[in-house]
């Protein structure tokens, strides 16, 4: 009986060890493995901004847990908005940008300090760009797709005019070719592949109104010609010009009309001093651009706009200009502006072209792009910044007039690269000159520019 409890006691301390074999090990310490963090990641190292690996479980919400690393690691944010990331706002910017960016934001700011500039690496939008979505600050701005290479191309053409009866209208009408009948295949394919294309609309789209009084050249288009702008590609028009308002306040108001029920974009004049002013921007490939008009030319017989009178935006006072440049450096990563200045007919820079040129530069502007001549006009560098001092004609005579086309690239990087073709416009046909004079012109130009390098193939550097 004795050896029988024996047995039994033995077999149960036995069993006792076998259990704690089994079972004790599932309590010890690892100190190899991190414990749990419940907002999804490992707590932080002694260096709080180096990458850490996330330790979720299988059937983790990543957006709600991205939520909550932005909202820890909100301090790592050095942007404007920083103050304002809550909730609410964390949810409009799924709203505006999708789950996804919520979740890179989430990522970069566990990994470390997230900067204004990194933005953009970050989520692919830049700061300005992102708070314009994201605020629905949308007016005069269009948000575009991007373009399959990051890079953004904006395209400059110089003075047109449809003005029926007018050697350009009638060429165009004559031929029936369209558009194709007064610009090469090859100019037009730089146009229409842009990513924005402007041109200077220097007439009245209009059946209105009658000539101001002492003018020597007014002109009026048929408001249907507005379509030829679809034909070249053209997105915007600028309006700050001396031929806006050559057939009275109903022929400006028209114009305008004209231009907005064809979904063409304007600046330079309005029905009022702050339509006038006002810059127009894109949104494309994650940065934010502003492109601002203004005019220098006849004070006297183009109506300037004021608070409570249409006209165009005029700009004899240098300053009137650079607040506009400086406002809209505020909201955008790049500015260009676009001016009517200078003289008539001739290669000659004057002082207040210079003058200004590097004013808008100093103010702010990315690029000066500017109009008026009716022929070429030299390029220049300063601070960096380009300088174009006249594109000339477009398709506005018959005249054969040497005149150019900017190319203004930007790149995912912010880089600007430019391209200027030298072009003729000759017998109301527009194209890239070639040959022996096409080489004769690219003299000219390099002639009469400052600080500006061209090559062969048109690139434009600072030396």
């Amino acid at each position: 009986m004795k050896k029988l409890r024996l047995i039994a006691i033995v077999s149960v301390v036995a069993a006792i060890l076998l259990i704690a074999a089994v079972v004790l090990p599932a309590f010890a310490v690892n100190n190899d493995v991190e414990p749990y963090s419940p907002i999804g990641v490992n707590p932080p190292s002694s260096d709080p901004f180096t990458p850490k690996e996330h330790d979720r479980p299988d059937n983790f919400d990543s957006y709600v847990l991205s939520v909550q690393d932005i909202l820890k690691y909100k301090t790592n944010l050095g942007t404007s908005f920083s103050a304002r990331v809550d909730k609410d706002f964390i949810e409009n910017m799924k709203d505006k940008f999708g789950q996804e960016t919520v979740e890179k934001l989430a990522e970069a700011l566990v990994n470390g300090k997230v900067s204004s500039e990194d933005l953009i690496k970050v989520i692919g939008f830049s700061e300005k760009a992102f708070l314009t979505i994201l605020d629905d600050d949308l007016n005069r701005t269009e948000v575009l797709e991007n373009t399959n290479n990051g890079t953004t191309d904006f395209v400059f053409v110089g003075d047109i005019n449809f003005v029926d009866g007018l050697s350009v209208m009638n060429y165009y009408n004559s031929r029936k070719k369209g558009v194709e009948g007064i610009v090469s295949e090859e100019v037009l394919g730089i146009m229409r592949s842009a990513t924005v294309t402007m041109g200077n609309n220097e007439f009245t789209l209009t059946k209105r109104g009658s000539p101001i009084p002492g003018k020597k050249f007014t002109f009026r288009g048929n408001p249907d010609n507005v379509s030829i702008y679809h034909e070249m590609g053209i997105d915007i028009v600028g309006l700050a010009n001396n031929h806006a308002f050559d057939y009275g306040p109903d022929s400006l108001t028209d114009t305008l009309a004209t231009l907005d029920k064809a979904g063409i974009a304007r600046i330079g004049a309005g029905e009022n001093l702050e339509e006038a002013k006002a810059a127009y921007y894109y949104i494309v490939n994650g940065y934010k651009i502003a492109i601002v008009a203004g005019s220098a030319i006849d004070p006297y017989s183009t109506r300037g706009a004021t608070e409570n009178q249409s006209g165009v935006f005029q700009i004899f006072n240098t300053s009137y200009m650079t607040k506009e440049i400086e406002a809209a450096k505020e909201k955008a990563d790049f500015v260009i502006a676009y001016v009517h200045w200078g003289y008539e007919s001739t290669t000659m820079i004057t002082a207040d072209q210079k003058s200004k040129g590097k004013a808008f530069i100093d103010a702010g502007a990315d690029v000066v792009v500017g109009m008026h001549s009716h022929c070429m006009q030299g390029l220049e560098y300063y601070k960096g910044k380009l300088i174009v001092y006249s594109l000339g004609n477009f398709t506005f005579s018959s005249f054969p007039l040497t005149c150019g086309m900017l190319k203004t690239s930007i790149s995912q990087e912010g880089k600007i690269d430019n391209v200027y073709y030298p072009m003729m416009q000759k017998n109301n046909f527009t194209y890239i000159n070639y040959g022996e004079d096409g080489k004769n012109q690219l003299a000219e130009l390099r002639d009469i520019s400052y600080n500006a390098k061209i090559s062969d193939d048109f690139v434009v550097t600072e030396p």
